[in-house]
């Protein structure tokens, strides 16, 4: 699957909830997911669990540029979260796991996330799924009409993934502690 996304640091969660609502956004219930994101050598590999929607093996190839960007992604249902990321921490080894509340909202083919990150602070991030590569520059488009219709400041753009973020933030903590 092909998403075009972008994610910006959010001070104020509840305005960007009502905007997503002024605007017509199909709200869903939120959520809260841990992700573990696994070393690889190529791309990304996470095991999201959330108590709603259930487990999803994620493997997405991305660039940590801000401002809107591809994003290749694979998805896979997972029955047995637990045993899984049993296997493949043993196979693997664990990078770092992020924990979040994620409130998701529907715009046309676009998806608001809300994100309030253990950690991390409060992220917004859109994603916008094409069908066809020649979507591409209109689903970008998209991304970025719905980024100016809730006054995302492109200042606040955030290249890095969550689990790099969250991976700065342990580095930090570690030579802390260590002087």
């Amino acid at each position: 699957m092909l998403n075009i996304e972008l994610k910006a640091r959010c001070e104020d969660l509840g305005k960007l909830r009502e905007l997503c609502e002024s605007l017509g956004a199909e709200g869903q219930e939120p959520e809260r997911q841990v992700d573990t994101y696994f070393n690889v050598n190529h791309g990304r590999l996470k095991l999201r669990e959330g108590l709603e929607s259930g487990a999803e093996l994620i493997y997405y190839i991305r660039g940590d540029v801000a401002g809107v960007q591809e994003s290749h992604c694979e998805i896979y249902r997972v029955e047995d979260a637990e045993g899984l990321k049993a296997m493949l921490a043993k196979a693997l080894g664990v990078s770092i796991v992020v924990a979040k509340r994620r409130e998701t909202f529907v715009l046309d083919n676009i998806r608001i996330h809300l994100d309030k990150t253990q950690g991390l602070g409060s992220f917004v991030e859109l994603h916008g799924t094409i069908d066809e590569p020649g979507e591409l520059p209109i689903v970008a488009d998209e991304v970025q009409g719905v980024q100016q219709a809730l006054g995302i400041d492109p200042h606040s753009l955030v290249g890095e993934s969550y689990a790099t973020l969250a991976a700065a933030v342990e580095a930090e903590r570690a030579r802390h502690y260590a002087n």
